[in-house]
Order: C-alpha cells, then structure tokens, then sequence
C-alpha cells in the first residue's frame, strides 16, 4: 500500500484501528492513510493494549464483538489507562445501545456496514474536539502559573507587613490541602484549596498592624476590626479570575455551621466545602502556634475544640478527617515555615 501524501496538521496523529476481521481493519487504516494519519492495525483487544505501550495513540478506532477481551473491555481500560479517545464500530447495535456505549468512555460510535466516509468525518470531528480541549488544558496551565506568581507577591507582600498572619496562612494550607485529600476530593479542588489556603486571610492588609501585632489580648473594639478581614480579602480577591472559588472561600473561612460565624452569619449548607475545610485547618493551626498575646495552646487543645464544634461550628466530615490524619501521624506541620519569635 503506498503511503498518502501527508496533509498540514496530521503529522503527529497516530490512529489504532482494532479489529479481528483483517478485511475491516485494513479498510479502516486505508481511510486513516489517506487521510493523512499515520495509523497501525491490531487484531485483538489484547493486542491493542500491547502497542498501546509503546505507541503515542490519539484515537484507538474498535470493534466490539472480538475473541477474548471485548471492545467494550477495551474502551474502559484505555480511559482509564492511556490519553486517547476511542471510536466504537459494531455489527450488532441491537445489543448495545448508543447511550450505554458513551457511558464506557467511548467518543463515538458507528454501525457496520458503514460508509469509509462516514467514519472518516466521525473521526475528524473526534480528533478537533480533542484539539480543543488539549488548547483548554495548556490556557487553563499557564493561567495557574500566572495566578501562582500573582499569590505568591500577594504571600509576600503580607509577609513583609505581618510576618505571623503569612506563616498562619502557609501552614493552613498545608492542612486544608491534607484535610481535602483524605476526604478523597478530586484533584482540582485539593489545588484551589491550597491557592486559597496561603492567601485566606489576604484581608488582614486592612487592619492596622498595630492591633495583628498587640502583644495583649484584643478590646471588642478591636476584635470589631478584625472580624472585618474576610470582607476585605473578598473585596480584594473577587476580581480576580481564579479557577477556583477563592474569593468566597476567603470570604466564608470564619462561618460556623450554626450561624455563629462571621460575617455573613451563613449556616450548613450555605458555606461552600471549601470553606468548611478552611475552617477547620484555620482552627488547629491558630490554636496549635504561638500568637502575640499568647502561648501556642497546643494540638490537643486545638483537636479537642474542633472535636467539641463537630456538627455545630464545624463540618462534622471535615473534623473527622482531620482528627484521623493526627491520630494516625499522617500530617505534621512543616517545621520550615515558622512565625517569627
């Protein structure tokens, strides 16, 4: 078979046809061919996963009905497994429905006998809309970079005017972060957890350092003033085009499931997860470390009042999450951030 010309765009676009009937795949890799990708054949689900290995697939095009391992065996697999969507092609559509296909991870699908033509056309539009979220991936990446930068002179910056509140924050995130991954929540979320986390009390630039600093307990004047910080932090964040729910999460990080938080006095389901998380790690840690106006308390004083708050000030799931991460000595605070003394 001679080798078609290759055409703009498809040169790194590697196509695995899977089929035991060599008629159909080699009438498959021809199309491939000529559409300009490069392409290889396979005659068994087993056999596809072996070049599957070594071989840089975009789109694995499979029967179903195959001896051994099935085609619908094979999509789950490579889903799971391998960056590559996959086109379903049977002779029996009678037994599987469109909707149970899509729901093994297949990309599309197609009755034999089929026209080359058509498959072709599903393969192309398959392979733009892996394009585009590829293109979404990379802008979603480089917007994190540039969203990291932006936190970490916002870290700074804080650190500069109040050395306490930038440790407090770096250590929360820490824990919020470890809080989120025993909790099994997906990755995403743990990250926007710990972009909240070392900038949660951002606000804290609008209250007069000499009240963050006061080396005696706080006035109800002053205290006052310091329930202001998770408004201002919003206030600063809210503009911002986090992937995450930052800004609420800073805004929310002091409301308590009863209502009794501050400062929009939200109860249970009103506070994001997040923020029940933030709540939580904010609680330890405070507790857990030394202040200006007093001695660190302790970790067991610190799990004994989020233990007391379970259910009413603090998601009782969040708690239990964190009180076993301790118990278990699977998290201790990094010792190289530190307060200064």
């Amino acid at each position: 078979m001679m080798k078609a010309e290759q055409k703009p765009g498809t040169d790194h676009i590697h196509i695995l046809v899977v089929d035991d009937d060599d008629a159909i795949r080699q009438l498959v890799q021809r199309g491939t061919q000529e559409s300009g990708y490069a392409h290889s054949g396979a005659a068994s689900g087993e056999d596809a996963l072996e070049k599957l290995k070594t071989l840089p697939v975009d789109v694995v095009i499979t029967d179903i009905v195959m001896p051994g391992m099935t085609g619908i065996e094979l999509t789950r697999i490579i889903r799971e497994t391998y960056d590559a969507d996959v086109i379903v092609m049977t002779g029996f559509a009678e037994n599987y429905t469109y909707e149970k296909i899509i729901e093994t991870g297949a990309s599309d699908f197609i009755q034999k006998p089929f026209h080359l033509r058509e498959l072709m056309i599903r393969l192309k539009r398959v392979l733009r809309e892996r394009a585009l979220f590829s293109a979404k991936d990379a802008a979603v990446a480089q917007l994190k970079k540039s969203l990291s930068g932006t936190v970490q002179v916002i870290v700074a910056m804080v650190e500069k005017r109040d050395p306490y509140t930038a440790g407090h924050q770096q250590r929360v995130a820490q824990l919020a972060c470890a809080i989120a991954k025993e909790m099994n929540l997906a990755d995403d979320i743990v990250e926007g957890i710990g972009m909240a986390g070392i900038i949660h009390d951002l606000g804290k630039i609008a209250i007069p350092a000499e009240i963050l600093s006061k080396p005696t307990p706080l006035t109800d004047e002053e205290f006052s003033l310091i329930k202001l910080h998770p408004r201002a932090g919003y206030d600063i964040l809210k503009d911002i085009e986090f992937p995450w729910p930052v800004a609420q999460i800073a805004f929310q990080h002091h409301e308590r499931m009863d209502g009794s938080g501050y400062p929009q006095g939200l109860k249970g389901d009103e506070i994001l997860l997040e923020a029940g998380i933030m709540a939580v790690a904010d609680t330890v840690e405070a507790m857990a470390s030394h202040r200006p106006y007093r001695p660190a308390l302790g970790l067991d004083a610190a799990l004994e009042e989020i233990k007391k708050g379970k259910g009413t000030l603090y998601d009782a799931k969040v708690v239990d999450a964190c009180v076993r991460l301790f118990s278990e000595n699977r998290f201790q605070f990094d010792t190289g951030v530190k307060d200064p003394p």
